[in-house]
């Protein structure tokens, strides 16, 4: 599992997308553009059969947005840019040629764009 950031493997056609941030595997859009091309990538594998997404450590799936990052934009345009970070990981699962499976522990939050 990664650390901080997101990582993809693929072991037996099973494509993995692991993702985990310290404050509980929010998402900060250099990690929402990694998911969506991880994603991306995956469904255009031979190799791959199957996508698996899931995030690191034992409490929350996901917080969502990232607070840091929230907090640190300056207008409009940065705040639709950091949302359609969001958009385009949904897309990519829609869009995506293989099943796209979510592996859910603890508490998992969705929002506005979710």
């Amino acid at each position: 599992m990664v650390e901080y950031g997101v990582s993809a493997t693929v072991v037996d056609g099973v494509g993995t997308v692991s993702f985990s941030h310290p404050k509980a595997n929010s998402l900060p859009s250099e990690q929402l553009r990694a998911l969506s091309e991880s994603i991306d990538r995956f469904s255009k594998d031979s190799k791959v059969g199957v996508i698996v997404l899931q995030s690191g450590g034992e409490k929350a799936f996901c917080a969502g947005a990232s607070f840091d990052e929230l907090l640190a934009l300056e207008d409009e345009a940065e705040a639709v840019e950091y949302f359609l970070g969001f958009a385009r990981v949904i897309l990519s699962m829609r869009a995506s040629k293989k099943f796209v499976i979510a592996r859910v522990q603890g508490n998992a939050v969705g929002g506005a764009v979710g």
